[in-house]
């Protein structure tokens, strides 16, 4: 009877093991080989969080570059994410056909992010995940040593302003310092608070070294690129100076009523378009309207063009296309078909092409916030090799994955097709469930995130 329950016991000791094991980690099934793509178990309406990591899983580029650091944490998201999509890749040296990513979660939540249960939006979890990695690399990224800091000196000289740790510094001949993102932060958007600190030193031989050595800024990740935007005064002509706002994902709004293709039916390429059609703005202060007013006089407001372009693209691209709309009924979700290429030029809409434009074309600028895009007419109608510039070849970019939505504005799933690791197969991903599919099927879903990787690959064309 005893040895009864003790076998007893023993058998739930060992369920109760296995199972945690396989809600919780890796599964330890046999495989035939390593390469292959692992499904990941839903924790409770995590697929948000699945359909991401399959869709980051197929950037060869940022998993390169999450590799890269091997002074990162094992506890950083860095190394945490490094290591999940080795798994989700098959690549991991434990392989496994299924995989609980519940690792990322828990590395957000040491970092302060607090995650509620329920249905929660993938493009706000990536959102989440480039900004803590780029909060990472700040925190990571060595402060520049000078002579005191090798020889191991105290400076007590040094004041700072706001707090003791300041991650990233740069360097001026009058003794400021200031952080690296205060002088390169935008305005805008991409904008991020926060203070300049400023510090005075006190040993003029290491601040002859620190300004002969400035430190090298981190390398963000690859999904960060600058868009570029400038106002030209309709009035004298007037054009301020270009500012410059970090981007990480770009979101597209749907247009309304007709579409390229038919109602409800449009092209990337038009959405794109329409994101970089020059705004007119009104009762803008003129910078040049007011050059020689005297102090009585009234100030001059003009109608401003602004005009919109990507400064840096970034070597990673997420297009998010911005589904819910607000009703009298409340929030809905559109169900527009947009139609995506595998392979995306951006080099019409970049700030050097829209230069290049603006020179052969007359007149300057004709367009308003309702009519065309002056860049439209420039892009290739075909995907001939011989037919593409240089400047069009650098910023070439070719489908990696593709995230869906279904349901509605409230509730729903999500769901990714990815290309494969190291082939040129596509898969369809929902949580543990995976299967080959064709591109046709691709192609034809309803997009909500695209993912792209610039390539130079000639033979894909």
């Amino acid at each position: 009877m005893e040895s009864e329950r003790l076998l007893v016991a023993a058998g739930l000791t060992a369920a109760a093991v296995v199972g945690a094991f396989v809600f919780w980690g890796p599964s330890t099934s046999a495989r035939s080989g390593r390469g292959r793509l692992a499904g990941l178990v839903n924790l409770g309406k995590t697929c948000f969080l699945n359909s991401i990591l399959h869709a980051l899983a197929a950037c060869p580029h940022f998993i390169n570059w999450l590799s890269r650091d091997s002074l990162a944490r094992e506890t950083s998201l860095r190394a945490t994410l490094s290591t999940v999509l080795s798994v989700v890749n098959g690549t991991n040296k434990s392989v496994q056909e299924t995989y609980a990513p519940a690792a990322v979660i828990n590395a957000l939540k040491r970092l302060g992010w607090v995650i509620p249960s329920g249905e929660q939006d993938a493009h706000e979890l990536l959102n989440v995940i480039l900004t803590t990695l780029d909060e990472e690399i700040q925190k990571y990224s060595r402060k520049s040593g000078c002579l005191s800091d090798a020889l191991g000196l105290n400076l007590m000289g040094m004041q700072d302003d706001d707090d003791q740790d300041n991650d990233s510094i740069d360097y001026d001949p009058t003794g400021s310092v200031m952080s690296l993102n205060d002088l390169s932060r935008p305005m805008g958007s991409g904008y991020r608070g926060g203070s300049a600190r400023r510090y005075r030193w006190i040993s003029r031989s290491c601040k002859s070294l620190l300004i002969a050595s400035p430190p090298a800024q981190p390398v963000s990740h690859p999904f960060s690129g600058t868009l570029t935007s400038q106002l030209r005064c309709t009035e004298c002509g007037f054009k301020s100076s270009v500012r410059y706002d970090k981007f990480e994902s770009l979101s597209l709004a749907l247009p309304s009523g007709m579409g390229d293709l038919g109602y409800g039916r449009h092209k990337l390429h038009q959405l794109l378009t329409n994101f970089v059609t020059p705004e007119l703005v009104l009762d803008v202060l003129c910078e040049g309207c007011n050059r020689n007013r005297q102090p009585n006089d009234s100030p001059i407001l003009s109608k401003q063009i602004k005009i919109l372009n990507f400064g840096k693209l970034p070597v990673c691209l997420c297009i998010h296309i911005s589904r819910n709309t607000w009703m009298s009924s409340g929030m809905s979700k559109r169900q527009d078909y947009v139609q995506f290429p595998m392979r995306l030029s951006l080099a019409a809409y970049t700030f050097l092409q829209a230069q290049y434009q603006r020179k052969i074309s007359t007149p300057f600028y004709t367009s308003t916030s309702e009519g065309g895009s002056p860049l439209s007419n420039s892009m290739p109608t075909s995907w001939n090799a011989g037919s593409l510039s240089d400047n069009e070849w650098r910023n070439v970019y070719q489908l990696a994955a593709v995230i869906v939505h279904t349901g509605n504005a409230h509730s729903g799933h999500f769901i990714t097709y990815r290309r494969g690791h190291q082939n040129t197969k596509w898969y369809y991903t929902s949580d543990v469930e995976i299967r080959e599919v064709s591109m046709d099927e691709v192609l034809q879903c309803t997009a909500y995130m695209l993912f792209y990787e610039k390539t130079t690959n000639i033979s894909v064309f």
